[in-house]
């Protein structure tokens, strides 16, 4: 039993291809000999013209700049000493300044003195009469207090006048003005040993006694 599958498709293919090549090689060939001569175009090859590439050659190296050369230090110039070994030392010969005069002495003259002040004092002898009397309304009234004067004292020790600084009671002001200008009296100031007139402050008491 012979069977006839895909080796026989396979010759019969290849037979038909071979064919159409033939044939298709045989047209280009006929189209070509019955085409003019104008028709055909000359086909020149041109050559392949390879050029070497050359390596660029570099450029030379410029060579670096010689070192600069230092600058030359300078020398220190030599000076002869001032003085020289073997020489004689002069001794130096010193004059002496002329003392400078002192300044004259001012006299000194004495300041001034200020004049020495003796304030007023009461005078021993009159102490007992300086409390002056109670005055009676005022004990009546039952009323204590006390006067704050200011006396003018002249160069006897009497008292010249009478001012009132303070007081409980204007009564109590002036039995005070009376008994100053009756029976105070003082040993009057002094200035350089000299009396003279002067003013002081007095503050009498009015006390109830039981």
């Amino acid at each position: 039993m012979t069977h006839g599958g895909f080796l026989d498709q396979g010759k019969t293919t290849n037979k038909i291809g071979l064919t159409l090549v033939i044939a298709g090689h045989a047209a280009v060939l006929a189209a070509l000999a019955l085409a003019p001569p104008e028709a055909i175009q000359r086909i020149v090859y041109l050559p392949t013209i390879v050029e070497s590439i050359r390596e660029a050659t570099p450029p030379p190296v410029e060579p670096p700049p010689p070192p600069a050369a230092e600058p030359e230090q300078a020398q220190p110039t030599r000076v002869d000493p001032i003085v020289r070994a073997g020489d004689p030392v002069r001794p130096i010969e010193l004059t002496p300044l002329p003392p400078r005069p002192l300044p004259p002495v001012l006299p000194q003259i004495p300041a001034a003195s200020e004049p020495a002040m003796l304030p007023a004092t009461i005078d021993p002898s009159a102490v007992a009469r300086f409390q002056p009397d109670y005055p009676p309304e005022l004990v009546r009234a039952e009323l204590e207090g006390s006067a704050t004067v200011r006396v003018l004292i002249g160069i006897d020790g009497r008292v010249k006048a009478v001012e009132m600084v303070s007081a409980t009671h204007p009564g109590f002001f002036d039995a005070t003005k009376r008994q100053a200008l009756r029976y105070w009296k003082f040993r009057p100031a002094t200035k350089d040993g000299i009396a003279t007139e002067s003013w002081r402050t007095m503050t009498v008491r009015f006390t109830l006694k039981d």
